[in-house]
Order: C-alpha cells, then sequence, then structure tokens
C-alpha cells in the first residue's frame, strides 16, 4: 500500500521535459512486479472497464487523426489506470478502510507540497520549471482534495484533538500555496477552515479555540509569506479586478488578458467544436486532439469577442493549452462526458451511502474537482482519474469517518 501510495501521490505531478510520463512509468512498474509476484488481479466488468476501454479507442483514434505514433502512450495510461483502480480496490478491501489509509494519504500529500515548493524556493522564478519538470500550479493543487479530505477524516476520528489539526502541516502548505499564487489552492484551504469555523460554534469551547487559533494562524501567514516573496504584494489579490479592464480597454488581444479569460473563451470554443457536427457532439476528435484541432474555433471565438487572436497560428505545430473540461468534450464528445457524470453521482451515492459523520464534506470536495478541470489539465495523471471513480479514493477516505449514530446492541 505504502509504495503505490507514494508513486500515485507524490510522482503525480513530476515532469520529464515537458512529458507527465513519471507516474504513469513507476507506477507500470510496480504493478508489473506485483503481477510477476502472483498476486495477479481479477478482472471487474463494471463501468471503469468500459470507459478505459472506450479511452483506449479514442486514444487510438487521436492518434491516427494527429498521425502521431507517440499517441499510443495513451493507450498504456489508460490501462495502467484501470489496472491502478482494481489495485487500489483490493489495498482498500485488505486495509478494511483503517486509519492507516487516511495517514498514507495525507502524509504522501503533504511530501508532494513540499517536493513542489522546494523546487520554487530553489528557482528565481517559481514558473521557470512549472511545465518542463512539473504541471502548471492551476492542475498541480488538485492534490489539496486528497490533503484536506485525508486531514479532515483524521480529525473527525480523533475528536478534534490538538494533535490532529496538524496546523503546522496546514500552514506550510497554505505558505507554498501563496508562493504559487494558486488562487484556487488559497480559495479551497479557506473554505475548509471556514467550514470549520461554524461547525466549531455548536461544539465545545475546545474545538472552537483550536480552530480559531488555526484560522488566525493562516491569515498570519498568507500575509507574512506575500510580503516575503513579491515584490508588490499589495496588488496581489487583485487580479480579478485587472483582468475585467484589460477586458474593456481599446486593441486589447487575449496575451494581455488574463489566463481566466482565456480559460473561458476557451470554453466557449469547446461549445461551438462540439455542436459543429454529429460526430463531434457524439465522440469529440479522439483523445488529445483537441490542442490542435481546436484551434480554428478558438480563433473565431476570439475575434467575435473583439479581441486578436493573433497569438493563434492556426500553421503552428505549437499545441494549445486546454482544460480538463475542453479536453474530455471536444476529445470524447458526449460519450465521454456521460462516463464522467456517471462516475461523480456513484461516487456521491457511495459517499452519502455510509451516513457517516461530515460525509457532506468529501461529498463536496468530490465535486470541487469541476474547478480544477475548468482552469486546468489534471487528467494527465492517474491520481486525477483514481479521485473521482467510485471506490476511488475519496470513496474510501468516506468509509474511515465516524459514523453518524452509533449502534447500540440490543439486549432482550
Amino acid at each position: 500500500m505504502r509504495v503505490f501510495l507514494f508513486i500515485l501521490i507524490v510522482t503525480s505531478g513530476m515532469q520529464i521535459l515537458g512529458y507527465a510520463l513519471v507516474d504513469t512509468l513507476l507506477i507500470g512498474c510496480f504493478l508489473f512486479l506485483i503481477m510477476l509476484s502472483g498476486r495477479s488481479q481479477k478482472l471487474k466488468i463494471d463501468g471503469i472497464f468500459f470507459f478505459c476501454g472506450y479511452m483506449v479507442i479514442q486514444a487510438l483514434r487521436g492518434m491516427y487523426v494527429l498521425s502521431d505514433f507517440r499517441m499510443i502512450y495513451w493507450v498504456f495510461f489508460f490501462i495502467i489506470v484501470y489496472i491502478s483502480y482494481l489495485y487500489l480496490i483490493d489495498l482498500t478491501k485488505k486495509s478494511k478502510f483503517d486509519l492507516k489509509f487516511t495517514r498514507y494519504v495525507f502524509n504522501f500529500s503533504m511530501v508532494y507540497f513540499l517536493v513542489y515548493g522546494l523546487l520554487a524556493i530553489t528557482v528565481k522564478n517559481p514558473d521557470d520549471f512549472q511545465g518542463i519538470y512539473w504541471v502548471g500550479s492551476s492542475a498541480a493543487f488538485i492534490i489539496i482534495i486528497p490533503l484536506l479530505c485525508s486531514h479532515f477524516v483524521l480529525l473527525k476520528n480523533a475528536n478534534y484533538s490538538l494533535s490532529s489539526l496538524r496546523l503546522p502541516s496546514l500552514l506550510l502548505y497554505l505558505a507554498l500555496a501563496v508562493v504559487h499564487y494558486s488562487r484556487m489552492g488559497i480559495y479551497l484551504l479557506f473554505f475548509y477552515i471556514i467550514y470549520l469555523v461554524f461547525t466549531s460554534f455548536t461544539f465545545s469551547i475546545k474545538r472552537i479555540a483550536l480552530i480559531t487559533v488555526l484560522l488566525g494562524a493562516s491569515v498570519f501567514v498568507l500575509d507574512f509569506t506575500r510580503q516575503s516573496f513579491y515584490t508588490n504584494p499589495n496588488a496581489t489579490g487583485s487580479t480579478e479586478i485587472t483582468q475585467i479592464e484589460s477586458i474593456f480597454s481599446d486593441d486589447s488581444s487575449l496575451a494581455d488578458t488574463s489566463n481566466d479569460l482565456s480559460r473561458f473563451l476557451t470554453n466557449v470554443s469547446v461549445y461551438n467544436k462540439w455542436v459543429s457536427s454529429p460526430v463531434e457532439f457524439l465522440i469529440g476528435s479522439g483523445w488529445y486532439t483537441s490542442r490542435y484541432t481546436l484551434k480554428p474555433f478558438e480563433a473565431k471565438t476570439v475575434s467575435s469577442f473583439g479581441l486578436e487572436d493573433s497569438h493563434i497560428n492556426l500553421n503552428s505545430d505549437k499545441p494549445m493549452q486546454v482544460t480538463s473540461f475542453a479536453a474530455i468534450l471536444s476529445d470524447t464528445g458526449i460519450v465521454g462526458l456521460f462516463f464522467i457524470l456517471y462516475f461523480f453521482l456513484k461516487s456521491s451515492m457511495q459517499i452519502l451511502k455510509g451516513r457517516s459523520k461530515g460525509a457532506l464534506v468529501l461529498l463536496g470536495f468530490l465535486w470541487f474537482n469541476w474547478l480544477f478541470y475548468l482552469v486546468g489539465y489534471t487528467f494527465i495523471s492517474i491520481i486525477g482519474f483514481l479521485l473521482i471513480f467510485p471506490d476511488g479514493i475519496l470513496v474510501s477516505l468516506s468509509r474511515v469517518l465516524p459514523p453518524s449514530i452509533k449502534l447500540v446492541k440490543r439486549r432482550d
């Protein structure tokens, strides 16, 4: 369990010269050694099996559309995703959803952010290594979901003890999120803290004191890190205002506006491409093809908003940057989207089925994956799928939560 979860989480953001191969190659080797030892995984015909089979076909289709033999990697990737899913189910059955599994998830999530943070501190510009040795922050911070979910499970099972609060770990994470200026990473942490604040008011004084300390320390670390790492800390956080102003300026180009506006326009382009033909609507254009096939739709959309599209060279071999939402809809069509929605709905039902204390928190974080789908490309790592699969990581964590009602044995 420990080796598998370490590779799955810690290496999920690592890249080799821009290629996110590390976790797939290492997990593939690990699972191969497991099979050699005689511990083969029993094939399970379910929704995950049909999804991975569909994605293998889409990867082969994408290879044909792009005439790029390197697309064979994605065939290997989705095979590893399916075998990893089977192995995770086997792990959780053997561990009986105990706290050991939960601690591994939390500790390895922290190791992930420590490595990511050390890279940012050791280089002059934290953005220099992103996209080369590590995925961009818009996708990298999706690991906050297993981090906070496992933290919540440990906190609930320990009845909000001081040690279970793990204050240094959360504050260290916050500092790293500020260094990388991951608004999503910062917002989700404060959303989690605010939830703890509101729920603590109905309980003991001890719980109120602990959460108040956490909130106060978080605000201090946020301000201190901004002052230490930003040359203009007072402007930090005004991105949303600046980007709105840039839209109404004369002769604005897409490069002059914010990344958020670019992502919005990309999503509009995806919709236009999606409804452009019955084939596009049903099955898309093939996995990993939207980086090229979306270009003409992007150029038309940008122009329709009165912005310059000079940054989009239709004859260039340079791919576009797309989001997970754009990829799943543009590459795989309504069929791929239905698969993803099915996983979310079934996982939601499994989380709520346990009727555990705090199940709604994990349910919320499950659906928060969509926030990352809209801003980054999270489907390049295996954990990006295992977070949302039924009986996946978040569902397994929910089964470790204490029950809402203690069962009392009836005496006759």
